[in-house]
């Protein structure tokens, strides 16, 4: 339910990135066994040599931190925890069965199996796959009858007292969050450097003749259109369309001289103008893609530096750059395409 909440994923993504990391940290401090994936302390559990103070922060705290992990939209793996939880609920079982019954419990290792199974079978309601692990862990065939009932019971008591439909099933249900579908992974691998377009020159809204046909000396991609107020945002003009406005301008003039103090109103030549918004060169192209999202941007101007007054602007990244990163073309598709056109 906690991997579900919505309200969490409302958050920006440095505050809950931040309650990640201090969460993690703060109950780490006590307890470090909760860091990473955690087969060490798998591994001490099945062995017995692990405490009971730390066997309760691995089955409430990991299972906790993982939740709101998931919740909070880092990419991270579900099976590891889940394992971690499970054996330390085992073990903590084991020794309650230890305590009570000495002459009758078994070891607690065997406890802590079950108990990865038991929680497996019940997280990812998968009680067959669950069932196949624990076989293949032990190569014990007298272990299947208490790890059915075990991970039968786990299933049943999580499906109907909590209405859980399994991790898989509950992703696909509501949703993954942005940063933890494949797209977005691979995405958050790239930097904005990697497909920024660099060709551009700043400019101010109103220019001479002359100023724009110097501004097309360098060849240009883009022309960024600074702004006189910082209430509104920065445009974005492909030099294109300020060399097609040049060109019918002069074929109007048919020979004649234009006046010397003539202005270009870069605003009113023909053109698809897009509002831009800044983002860091360190930023990855996943970011980029939720900021054009969240914003209804049609493009971001990538700047280099950390006072304002001091930053440079180094590209522009657009929508249509991001996806054509990702789009996969057949060399052969294209081919036929071309032939046929």
């Amino acid at each position: 339910h906690i991997s579900r909440s919505q309200r969490l994923q409302t958050l920006p993504l440095w505050l809950r990135l931040g309650v990640v990391g201090v969460g993690t940290g703060v109950l780490a401090w006590w307890f470090p066994e909760i860091q990473g994936i955690g087969y060490d302390s798998v591994a001490a559990a099945l062995n017995n040599q692990l405490a009971i103070n730390v066997l309760l922060a691995l089955m409430v705290a990991k299972l906790l931190i993982t939740a709101i992990t998931v919740a909070g939209g880092v990419p991270i793996g579900i099976i590891g925890p889940v394992l971690v939880a499970g054996a330390a609920t085992g073990a903590l079982g084991g020794m309650l069965g230890g305590w009570l019954w000495p002459e009758k419990a078994a070891d607690p290792g065997i406890y802590a199996m079950l108990g990865m199974a038991a929680m497996m079978g019940a997280v990812l309601q998968a009680p067959l796959a669950a069932l196949m692990a624990l076989l293949e862990l032990t190569h014990t065939p007298t272990i299947m009858l208490p790890g059915m009932l075990v991970v039968v019971v786990a299933c049943l008591t999580s499906r109907q007292l909590t209405g859980c439909e399994g991790f898989f099933i509950s992703s696909v249900r509501y949703g993954l969050h942005p940063l933890q579908q494949p797209l977005m992974q691979a995405l958050s691998r790239v930097s904005v450097p990697a497909v920024m377009e660099r060709q551009l020159v700043r400019t101010e809204r109103m220019i001479t003749l002359d100023q724009a046909r110097r501004l097309l000396e360098t060849n240009p991609m883009w022309l960024v259109i600074e702004r006189s107020s910082e209430d509104k945002p920065v445009l974005g003009l492909k030099a294109a369309e300020l060399a097609r406005w040049l060109l019918e301008h002069d074929k109007a003039l048919d020979g004649e001289v234009p006046p010397e103090d003539e202005l270009i109103d870069l605003l009113e030549i023909p053109g698809q103008r897009l509002e831009m918004a800044p983002i860091g060169l360190q930023a990855t192209l996943s970011e980029a893609f939720l900021k054009l999202q969240d914003s209804a941007l049609g493009a971001l101007y990538v700047v280099h530096g950390y006072r304002p007054k001091q930053q440079r602007i180094s590209g522009i990244i657009t929508r249509g750059a991001i996806e054509r990163y990702y789009h996969y073309t057949d060399a052969r598709q294209t081919d036929a395409r071309e032939t046929d056109s």
